[in-house]
């Protein structure tokens, strides 16, 4: 399986770089990622979160999975990017995921893709495409403040 860190994909989707605002908000109340991951972006990434939506599919604390991840949950979301929408540039800080491509024609990615994103790269998403554009994104990040005991 080749590591995002080192394909770069360009022009129609994922856009990785190796290591190295404004809000980063999507449509509705639940950023896409934390505000304090955005980074400045390269001049053919997008520096701004627009058109894209996030769907909340459920959770899992997995404080009684593993000792080492007592306050982090399992979440899984469905993200659609609209025609021209995009997802600003930023680095993922302590919160793995990877995204499972659903519908998409993005250069070197195809439906049924899986991007794996961890900490230390940096990227972010243009749907330069006519149609929508949905991944599945599951990542382990920390039990949201209303629900830590």
């Amino acid at each position: 399986m080749r590591s995002p860190a080192l394909l770069p994909i360009t022009l129609a989707g994922l856009l990785i770089s190796l290591p190295v605002g404004e809000a980063h908000q999507q449509q509705g109340s639940q950023p896409v990622t934390p505000p304090g991951e955005q980074r400045s972006a390269p001049a053919d990434a997008p520096s701004s979160t627009n058109g894209v939506s996030v769907m909340p599919l459920g959770t899992l604390d997995l404080s009684g999975e593993f000792n080492g991840l007592r306050e982090r949950v399992l979440r899984t979301r469905r993200i659609t990017i609209a025609p021209r929408g995009s997802v600003a540039w930023h680095e993922h800080e302590q919160r793995p995921g990877v995204a499972y491509l659903l519908n998409v024609a993005l250069i070197q990615s195809h439906a049924g893709d899986a991007v794996f994103e961890s900490s230390g790269v940096l990227h972010g998403w243009r749907n330069r495409s006519a149609q929508s554009v949905t991944a599945v994104v599951i990542d382990i990040v920390p039990v949201p403040e209303p629900f830590r005991p």
